[in-house]
């Protein structure tokens, strides 16, 4: 029994080294990737106003959405893909 509770013991300390290492290596490989990594990325701004996407109902912050104006009205959207979706879909109901 005490061999056994030994045993758990060192897992538990192996473990805990283990994942300290690999945090660690982690974050030297993510400082190799450079400033220049996050070029595609929009930045994230907080707060604002809410608007919900027609496509996926997902709300977005009105400063980060991607924006269509259709009929006078400002429609906002998640991501390219939903506004891309959208447009195909107004596309087909008119054709």
């Amino acid at each position: 029994m005490v061999r056994a509770v030994l045993y758990l013991l060192l897992s538990v300390l192996l473990i805990t080294i283990l994942r300290s290492v690999i945090g660690v290596l982690a974050k030297m490989f993510a400082g190799l990737a450079g400033p220049g990594s996050d070029a595609g990325r929009r930045p994230v701004q907080m707060g604002g106003e809410l608007k919900r996407d027609p496509v996926c109902g997902v709300y977005v912050s009105t400063a980060t959405s991607v924006k269509i104006t259709e009929g006078g009205q400002v429609l906002h959207f998640c991501s390219p893909a939903c506004r891309d979706k959208y447009r195909s879909g107004q596309g087909a109901q008119q054709g």
